[in-house]
């Protein structure tokens, strides 16, 4: 019991570091639309890997979590649309959904079938926001992700 209290705790201080390392990375980036709003979001949801991209769903930042998630590396996805996980068994529904939404600048919250570097097959539950600079002009899309194949009981 000990060492599971104590593993736990290792775990929640090592997701601390994470994210505060990845707020202080993704930060040059909010320079002029960065808020203590986007700040709590990083800090409160749970996810795995962050990734940002811009207006046009080019991706022009990733955390180091989403290497451990994909086995991609951050310069592989630079400059690629997230759409390079999607494959056959990827929902067609959910993407069109997903491509609405964005479309309509919304917030997309779902579940998606991607595939890892290695071709293995993976959920991914996806959290999508709209990022606004100080003129409210749409800036980014700041995407949360987190790995829920092993929670998951879906048919692939």
């Amino acid at each position: 019991m000990s060492f599971n209290y104590h593993i736990e705790n290792y775990n929640e201080l090592v997701r601390g570091f994470r994210r505060k390392k990845d707020l202080s990375k993704i930060e040059k980036y909010f320079k002029n639309c960065f808020s203590s709003e986007l700040e709590s979001k990083i800090y409160n949801y749970d996810y795995d890997a962050l990734v940002l991209s811009d207006e046009a769903h080019k991706i022009v930042w990733v955390s180091d979590g989403f290497k451990d998630m994909t086995g991609y590396t951050k310069n592989f996805a630079v400059g690629k649309k997230p759409s390079f996980l999607q494959g056959e068994k990827t929902s067609t529904a959910v993407k069109t959904q997903l491509n609405n939404e964005l479309a309509l600048n919304h917030t997309f919250s779902g579940s998606i079938v991607n595939y890892r570097k290695n071709g293995e097959l993976y959920l991914c539950h996806i959290k999508i926001l709209p990022v606004y600079n100080l003129d409210e002009k749409l800036k980014y899309f700041l995407a949360f992700e987190k790995d829920e194949t092993n929670r998951a009981h879906f048919n692939y």
